[in-house]
């Protein structure tokens, strides 16, 4: 199926209303989103023919020089030849899965084996009835050759991650049919292409929002909007910190080191925002909070203080707070922070550096959680164990929190709570314990279990920051709980916890997905609408831009959901925030519930493991109809039950929303 430039489907979805069209787009309505989107993007980009993708391989990478070697679909092109390569296989060529402008996995050809110390092709032709100049970006993981009609375009032999923004190349086409090849070689680990149109995002973004307001299409955007906050021109906004200032401004620290004030945050057109730069030439800060009329940043080797001592609207006093963490020059040296717990106190995480691919603490205190006093700099080491801990925030008992990042020593992403002298499991950093004042922990038994995990691709790929629900009702029905943004996946995950034992645990369900780009910070506004900050650089996510800052806010229409999930004795209570369907609820062949488990390792990441399926044995609905009681055969503590809704529908005959959710069981109550 050929298919128009023009359609552009790396583009993410955004909510929001408007009472006409806003300015600076030359649109044209058709009677579709995509007629509508075509016809608009057709002024801004020459029309043109693209054929699929297809893709051959792999074919061999001796010490990986592959990319080096001459193949035969550099010397002819013909998609009905098969190729003899090594221990007998041939290859050849096929549709490729996936692609477009989307990223293209090469991890396609069937043997898993196959997957690793390769170099493999992808062909597609381009036709347009002129000459004409598109200027694209590319990226791949690992190394990349590009020809256009037999021109080399890109040489890029390097071992790397997917960046699609690591090209910007001009591609020249000629009236009729144009060819292009792609090489991608593969070391281990992920093996991806993606190129795309450079078009302007402030465009984009004001095209999704016009076609939000007259083609809603996002079942999710019935209860929860998407608006957009566009940056002015030429700002890098990559989102690494962000609050409100008492006037319920947000505030922006951006990877860069800038810091930004938004007025008219909260009027629904794109480009209402005014944007005031508040500071500047600070070492990428990953955190930002307003206290005692100061911003308090924390930058890679410090927290700081910074004050605008004479209102004119720019930080006069930037001050260091606390330096008491060690940092070597790693790349992967970041820190977090600071957020405050139910006590106000200063919270700050400490990335690990990372050393052919597995984390390393060679500096004090990294891998840990520490306290800052603001009044004298002190540090007080709290825990180690984390990884990537890239979130942090307080549940609504004002005990803090963390998330950690899929990795070595981490086999998904999880929600952890943040106790003195507990270990999080990964080693390094445990020679700091000793110093801190704490046992050594001496192996898996010191282990702290996450109260939630993340289930791999299902719930996000890269947990990012925590923001409680502290609106009393006016972000909806889901009070008290917690929200997590996803950097990978561009998304917002919902978190209930409970208390069980005395240790925290508890369920995370999907909430709201398609955001422009990875989802890196959130903080509620005096409104009750959510901010989301995000960025993709070096880290990748789904989206079309690059960076922004959106707000989602809640339009009163209360969605379907489960709104918490309970571990009893002999299996888990629902509730739910529309009464049910009681035949439908009550019928235990309504649910499916399946339990696993994740590696404790070296390796990056972990499949599930020791997978279960559960018989569910009951489902008893309460007289109100919001509450089913799951009887649940041979329940595991220390898996996550997985448990599925297919037959449960409201009692308007409804369907959930999102019918998964994903409880942690690490004990039974009693």
């Amino acid at each position: 199926m050929r298919s128009r430039a023009l359609a552009l489907l790396f583009l993410a979805s955004l909510g929001g209303r408007a009472a006409a069209q806003v300015e600076g787009l030359d649109y044209v309505k058709k009677e579709t989103r995509e007629e509508t989107r075509k016809t608009t993007l057709a002024r801004y980009v020459p029309e043109m023919d693209w054929g699929d993708w297809y893709i051959i391989g792999p074919f061999p990478n001796p010490g990986r020089a592959g990319l080096g070697l001459v193949y035969p679909p550099e010397l002819e092109i013909d998609l009905a030849k098969s190729y003899p390569v090594r221990n007998g296989r041939t290859v050849s060529w096929k549709k490729a899965a996936g692609g477009n402008w989307e990223r293209i996995d090469f991890k396609q050809f069937g043997n898993p084996a196959l997957h690793d110390e390769g170099v493999a092709y992808l062909y597609r032709e381009v036709s347009t009835p002129v000459a004409e100049k598109l200027t694209c970006e590319m990226g791949s993981d690992d190394g990349l050759k590009f020809w256009l009609n037999g021109n080399l375009l890109v040489d890029a032999d390097v071992y790397r991650g997917l960046s699609v923004e690591d090209h910007q190349v001009d591609l020249l086409l000629f009236r009729g049919k144009n060819r292009i090849l792609v090489k991608v070689s593969q070391g281990i680990g992920e093996w991806e292409f993606q190129m795309r149109p450079v078009l302007d995002s402030r465009i984009l973004a004001l095209l999704e929002y016009q076609l939000d307001v007259d083609f809603p299409d996002s079942p999710e955007a019935k209860h929860y909007r998407m608006l957009t906050l566009l940056e002015p021109e030429g700002v890098v906004l990559e989102v690494g910190g962000l609050d409100v200032d008492p006037a319920g401004r947000p505030t922006v620290a951006t990877r860069r080191g800038e810091i930004w004030v938004v007025d008219d945050a909260y009027d629904e057109n794109p480009t209402a925002s005014r944007w005031t730069l508040f500071a500047s030439g600070l070492h990428e800060p990953l955190g930002a909070r307003w206290r005692d009329g100061a911003l308090w940043v924390v930058q890679r080797p410090e927290l700081t203080r910074l004050v605008d001592e004479d209102g004119d609207g720019r930080a006069d006093l930037f001050e260091t707070a606390s330096d008491r963490w060690g940092i070597s020059g790693n790349y992967h040296e970041f820190a977090f922070g600071p957020k405050f717990d139910g006590k106000g106190r200063f919270w700050v995480t400490l990335n690990l550096g990372f050393c052919g691919g597995l984390g390393k603490s060679v500096v004090p205190w990294r891998g840990w959680a520490v306290l800052i006093d603001p009044q004298d700099g002190a540090l007080r080491p709290i825990c180690g164990g984390l990884r990537s801990p890239n979130g942090l925030g307080a549940n609504a008992d004002g005990e803090m929190f963390y998330t950690d990042n899929q990795g070595d020593w981490v086999g998904t992403n999880k929600l952890s709570h943040l106790v003195p002298g507990d270990w999080h499991g990964h080693p390094s950093g445990k020679q700091w314990y000793e110093r801190a004042g704490f046992p050594v922990p001496s192996g898996e038994d010191d282990f702290k279990p996450p109260a939630v995990w993340f289930p791999y691709g299902r719930m996000g790929q890269s947990a990012s920051d925590i923001a409680l629900d502290d609106t009393a009702g006016k972000f909806g029905p889901f009070a008290g709980q917690l929200f997590v943004g996803d950097q990978t996946m561009a998304s917002v995950m919902r978190v209930f916890l409970e208390r069980v034992g005395g240790e925290y645990q508890g369920a995370c369900f999907p909430f709201r997905s398609g955001f422009d780009c990875g989802v890196n910070r959130l903080v509620f506004g005096p409104d009750g609408s959510l901010f989301v900050g995000m960025t993709d650089r070096g880290w990748g996510s789904v989206g079309g831009r690059r960076w922004g800052l959106q707000r989602l806010v809640y339009t009163g229409d209360v969605p379907f959901e489960v709104l918490s999930m309970r571990a009893t004795p002999d299996g888990f209570e629902l509730r739910f925030t529309h009464p049910v369907d009681r035949a439908a609820a009550g019928n235990p062949a309504s649910y499916k519930m399946a339990s696993f488990r994740y590696n404790r390792w070296e390796t990056y990441g972990s499949p599930e493991v020791d997978r279960k399926q559960h018989r569910i044995a009951a489902a008893r609905v309460s007289e109100d109809g919001l509450s089913v009681r799951l009887v649940v055969e041979g329940l595991r503590p220390f898996h996550v039950h997985e448990l599925r809704f297919p037959g449960v529908r409201d009692a308007a005959g409804g369907p959930l929303l999102h019918a998964e959710a994903y409880y942690t069981l690490n004990r039974v109550p009693e």
